[in-house]
């Protein structure tokens, strides 16, 4: 793909060595995911997959060729949408809606895995909570997500860093929001809506971990450090018995 191909946000992510390393982290931690569960897999048929916002299709161009999938993506973006079938529509194994994951007109019970890389946090906040329980019903047999880090000392480490490199993430935020969610101060700051700012990931862990079981919770990019100087986080969960 040349670089007159990709979307803007595909190029900002492709920004500078740091962008593109952290960025890549989910891909990488899905991909090793992915491997564990078809080593353990018993059924010969392909993997059923659905992506919750598949932006221009990135997921499904990395899996299909290493695995054996049936992959449906959600996105609602029209340039993201337009990107997808553009590159992938032809693919006998690729479908894609445009419509709203929480319109309720998608059905979850036909999939293996559910995945949602750094999409959760642009969803109002109680039609995630509906989305969770929707998905934990259907008992997939893993429900894969990240979302980025947007509270505490984090956030200081993120957009300063943005700012020294210009890389313009940190002109979402006004400084003194920028301060008071590094201090933990989300009153302080508007309401989440569907942007970054106020976005809390803790409280979208322990939805999860209600209707699912949390098997695996790592931080990006190094899993040992504790989420207050982390980037992004990455949940693997399962039904429960």
């Amino acid at each position: 793909m040349t670089n007159t191909d990709q979307t803007e946000y595909e190029r900002l992510q492709g920004f500078n060595f740091l962008t593109t390393w952290l960025h890549s982290a989910r891909y990488r931690n899905f991909l090793k995911t992915m491997r564990d569960y078809s080593v353990t897999r018993t059924s010969s048929e392909p993997i059923r997959i659905l992506e919750i916002g598949c932006g221009p299709g990135k997921l499904y161009g990395l899996l299909d060729g290493i695995f054996s999938i049936h992959y449906f993506g959600c996105e609602i973006d029209p340039v993201f949408v337009a990107a997808a079938r553009s590159r992938y529509g032809n693919r006998p194994n690729f479908n894609l809606t445009d419509q709203s994951i929480t319109s309720g007109d998608v059905s979850f019970s036909r999939y293996d895995i559910i995945v949602a890389l750094e999409t959760l946090e642009h969803i109002p906040e109680h039609e995630v909570v509906r989305l969770v329980e929707r998905i934990a019903g259907a008992r997939p047999k893993l429900f894969i997500c990240s979302v980025p880090v947007e509270l505490g000392p984090a956030l200081w480490l993120k957009n300063i860093g943005a700012w020294l490199c210009r890389y313009p993430r940190y002109k979402e935020y006004a400084w003194a929001q920028t301060f008071w969610a590094g201090c933990y101060q989300l009153d302080k700051i508007p309401l989440h809506q569907t942007s970054h700012i106020g976005f809390d990931w803790r409280w979208l862990a322990q939805t999860i971990r209600h209707n699912m079981k949390i098997k695996e919770l790592k931080r990006f990019p190094i899993s040992w450090l504790p989420a207050a100087v982390s980037s992004s986080v990455f949940m693997v969960s399962e039904p429960r018995d």
